[in-house]
């Protein structure tokens, strides 16, 4: 077996990535963008012992399921690797999924999953965009799958129609300015990513933009938030943000407001909620307020609950409604002020504190003032560190909720978990249409 070898396959499953898979001579290749039942022509990219990574480069027989996927990057940017399928299609391979991965790596077998989403799109409230080049001229768009290319973006589905005037009143202003675009293999050029996000408000809806740039300023600022304010039609927060690294991390804490102010408004969960422009948001608030909502009435009345990982402080001051004592414990100083703060508006600040800190350097001290407390987790796609777990286990809540965007980090740290706790219940909720991703809620008892 060898690289850019073609085979002609049929499609007999699908993969955890969404990518259809086949077998053909004691290998299985697994294919990208490919549907359950079709018979396709394929290179071979990458070969792994017995895996085969391959492309389609001929559909022979394509699969009744097949949609048309609106998309100009579709196959390209690898961001909505399902997009060709129907939405029941997406809901089963994520379903069977999630299935699949408690049978591995926790030993059960899971019966009907309760699943939340709809399908809909324009559900993303930010986005992030490198700049590039095309045709001479300076771009914004989406890195072309598994390189650092870009391929120049006017519209994507996901994030609905605001996108449009965003970009092009960006591209309209560095354009016409002249503004240098930043080049990674030599380090120059000023222009290097923009992110923005479209927020709710109890006015409508304001607008986080953040230019990252190769430097400390570009010329002609106000402008550049006057037009965007006029392509938008609504209040934009416009920050430049410093960052001179030549890595891949998109932001730096190197940031400066141009215009509006030093923080950005949110409703969301019948609040308001006031966040750093470089503070962690759900990017998806209707699923979001159903995930906190379910968090929220599995939290007995009156309870004392530990939200690690608290970051901005939402889902805390959404327990406290329902719980007598809520403790937040986030590593970010910037996000525990937010999180302090937005208690207060709530309404609950009487009833919520939050530190900064380690879960496992906290927790301990904190134990035995907690009598029998609620342990709620809402942990980055790593899932909980080795040394999370092992002090859950040493001051053991007498119940965990666990809020995942990992099924698989979900079920390698719920393996560790059962040594003192019982599953109760997995639900999915869909974050992510068009994508592999799943969002998860896990109810676990103390045996």
């Amino acid at each position: 077996m060898k690289e850019k070898e073609l085979y002609t396959l049929t499609i007999d499953a699908y993969g955890m990535e969404g990518e259809g898979i086949a077998h053909e001579d004691g290998f299985v290749f697994f294919v990208p963008y490919a549907a359950l039942g079709e018979r396709v022509k394929v290179a071979v990219d990458r070969v792994k012992g017995k895996l085969v990574f391959a492309h389609i480069i001929k559909m022979l027989e394509p699969s009744p399921e097949r949609r048309d996927p609106d998309c100009p990057l579709f196959g390209k940017c690898g961001g909505c690797a399902l997009r060709h399928l129907p939405y029941d299609t997406q809901r089963e391979i994520k379903t069977s999924n999630v299935r699949a991965l408690f049978r591995k790596n926790v030993g059960i077998e899971l019966g009907e999953i309760p699943f939340v989403g709809e399908g809909a799109d324009g559900y993303r409230n930010k986005i992030a965009l490198p700049f590039g080049v095309s045709d001479g001229e300076p771009t914004l768009g989406m890195y072309r799958r598994g390189t650092h290319k870009v391929l120049p973006l006017d519209r994507c589905p996901l994030h609905g129609k605001w996108i449009e005037p965003l970009i092009g009143a960006i591209l309209s202003f560095v354009r016409e300015r002249k503004i240098s675009v930043y080049d990674e293999g030599s380090g120059k050029g000023l222009l290097r990513h923009l992110v923005a996000r479209r927020l709710p408000t109890p006015n409508g809806c304001e607008y986080g933009v953040i230019l990252v740039v190769n430097g400390a300023k570009i010329a002609g600022e106000s402008d550049l938030a006057d037009a965007l304010e006029k392509a938008l039609g609504g209040k934009v927060h416009l920050y430049l943000c410093e960052n001179k690294l030549r890595n891949n991390v998109i932001l730096s804490d190197k940031i400066r407001t141009i215009r509006g102010t030093d923080h950005l408004t949110a409703s969301i969960g019948g609040g308001v909620a006031e966040v750093s422009p470089l503070a962690f948001l759900q990017v998806n608030f209707g699923i979001a307020e159903r995930i906190y909502a379910r968090v929220t009435e599995s939290i007995p009345e009156g309870a004392t609950v530990v939200d690690a990982y608290s970051g901005t402080g939402i889902m805390s001051a959404l327990l406290a409604k329902t719980a007598e004592r809520v403790v937040g414990i986030e590593t970010i100083a910037d996000a525990v002020r937010d999180a302090n703060a937005n208690a207060a508006r709530f309404g609950v600040a009487d009833k919520v504190r939050h530190l900064c800190g380690e879960v496992e350097r906290l927790l301990p001290d904190l134990a035995p003032d907690l009598g029998d407390y609620t342990l709620v987790v809402d942990p980055p796609r790593a899932g909980l560190d080795p040394k999370v777990i092992d002090t859950i286990l040493a001051y053991p809540p007498v119940r965990i909720l666990y809020v995942s965007c990992s099924p698989a980090t979900l079920t390698r740290d719920l393996a560790r978990l059962q040594e003192k706790y019982s599953i109760d219940s997995v639900e999915l909720f869909d974050m992510f249409p068009s994508t592999p991703h799943i969002e998860s809620f896990c109810i676990l008892s103390l045996k």
